[in-house]
């Protein structure tokens, strides 16, 4: 779905810009300079693979990296948010669109979209149960380094079950407070373009999801240091 942005490069990078709307191409909504109205969600509808809110400028997060990618190389947030990053230069040209070496849109500027939330960890996963490794923070199992605080609130689990069920549990059973909607999870070597995106499950109090092959590669890197990262939308946002 990139290709929608074609004929909107400004040197060398897509023209984003902030409200109000002025005019629209190829339905998207352009202010008066011809930059992509971008805001911030909760995404309200999806037209053609793009997110729109209620006051129907596109949905944006800034990243260094792509959450996801959608058909045709979109680069997705966590909840389903564009991805851009007007700070890195464009590495490669896809359908006519430039990105960063992150995976994200080459963007000219901030415009609207708020910055996703994201903090790199190091962990170092341990057999916590019989049928769970990870990390665990009270009582001690494994490691999280340098910390194991994360969007304004604290990380007492992340496990991975026999079953490939994943889950990372904020202390008190509550979202982490300065985020919103999804999580997004990469370890060693799912740092990839593509995430572990795990919803709230409300039941448990936890992010869950469930990820094939996860609980043999953690059980692989058993007391192996191994990078780590979560992101989320900010509070509000999703």
């Amino acid at each position: 779905m990139s290709s929608i942005f074609q004929d909107l490069i400004v040197a060398g990078k897509l023209n984003v810009g902030s409200g109000p709307i002025t005019h629209y191409f190829r339905s998207l909504p352009l202010n008066a300079a011809n930059a992509v109205v971008l805001g911030a969600g909760p995404i309200v509808h999806v037209a053609h693979g793009i997110p729109y809110n209620a006051a129907g400028a596109v949905v944006g997060l800034r990243a260094t990296t792509a959450t996801d990618h959608g058909p045709g190389a979109t680069p997705y947030g966590p909840n389903g948010e564009l991805e851009g990053d007007n700070v890195a230069a464009a590495a490669v040209v896809y359908q006519g669109v430039p990105y960063t070496a992150g995976g994200v849109y080459a963007t000219n500027g901030v415009a609207g979209a708020p910055a996703i939330i994201s903090k790199d960890f190091t962990i170092t996963p341990a057999q916590v149960s019989v049928s769970t490794r990870g990390f665990r923070a009270a009582p001690a199992a494994g490691a999280l380094t340098p910390d194991n605080v994360y969007g304004g609130g604290a990380v007492s689990l992340v496990l991975v079950q026999d079953d490939d069920i994943t889950y990372v549990t904020p202390t008190g059973n509550a979202i982490f407070p300065a985020t919103s909607g999804n999580l997004a999870m990469a370890i060693g070597v799912y740092q990839g373009p593509t995430r572990i995106v795990l919803p709230w499950n409300v039941a448990e109090g936890r992010y869950q999801a469930s990820e094939p092959g996860l609980y043999a590669y953690m059980q692989s890197i058993i007391g192996i240091a191994t990078q780590f990262r979560l992101s989320a939308a900010p509070a509000g946002t999703a």
